[in-house]
């Protein structure tokens, strides 16, 4: 009921074992950083060095346990599916919501 996430030596892919077993390509833009998401919830942030190592942040925390190991992750939690992007900032890091009017009749009247 885990999953382990390992980088692939030398190249940009991921290896993914345990309830899903997969190998997955990171896709790449001007930025080094990917996303790696899960179906608990769990959106990671992954990033590439000039050595092809990577390191690990967790952008959004899901249902599962996440555990950082010598270059990969590990998600202990039932996991269905894994999908890796590009990094986009709306996505990894959103944007407050609007606030909300405390009295909204006594705003109306203000106007």
């Amino acid at each position: 009921m885990s999953v382990t996430v390992q980088p692939i030596p030398d190249s940009v892919r991921l290896r993914i074992t345990g309830d899903v077993e997969t190998m997955l390509s990171v896709p790449y833009e001007d930025d080094d950083r990917f996303l790696l998401g899960f179906s608990d919830g769990t959106l990671l942030v992954g990033s590439y060095d000039d050595r092809l190592n990577c390191n690990w942040t967790v952008a959004r925390e899901g249902a599962g346990i996440v555990q950082f190991t010598s270059g990969g992750v590990r998600l202990d939690w039932r996991v269905e599916w894994a999908t890796v992007s590009a990094y986009d900032a709306n996505v990894a890091e959103p944007p407050l919501p609007q606030a909300l009017p405390l009295f909204p009749t006594l705003d109306r009247w203000a106007a």
